[in-house]
């Protein structure tokens, strides 16, 4: 009896060791989309994921961290699901208006200039101040 108590403590304790602390996503993260405290929350699970390195909620404060394929909800994030992304400024200077966004340009002519934004819209701004 005292054997049978035994093994099944132990037993118990070792399924217990196997229980991590994992970040997990609170919503549904697009193809590129920001990973950030608010989407994430932390949960105990078991080992069943396979990931060798999960993503660290100090480093998610501290940096700016996108999406590398699209992560659904409550899907345990690995480090790597995850990039640091990086800060695409762009300038635009039309004389007296100063523009100043987050993207990429992707073609400028005498008339306006196509930018691709973070979200993956494409924006055309014209340099004679109209509407677009």
């Amino acid at each position: 009896m005292k054997f049978l108590l035994f093994a099944l403590s132990l037993i118990t304790f070792s399924c217990a060791a196997n229980v991590k602390v994992l970040p997990v996503s609170t919503s549904d993260i697009q193809w590129k989309g920001q990973i950030t405290a608010s989407n994430v929350k932390l949960i105990q699970a078991d080992n069943r994921y396979k990931c060798k390195k999960y993503l660290d909620i100090e480093k998610l404060k501290e940096n700016k961290y996108r999406a590398k394929h699209y992560i659904l909800k409550n899907t345990p994030i690995c480090y790597d699901d995850a990039y640091i992304a990086k800060s695409n400024k762009i300038k635009f200077n039309f004389g007296n208006i100063e523009i100043e966004k987050e993207g990429e340009v992707i073609r400028e002519t005498d008339k306006y200039i196509k930018i691709k934004n973070l979200d993956g819209k494409i924006e055309k701004i014209y340099k004679d101040e109209r509407g677009q």
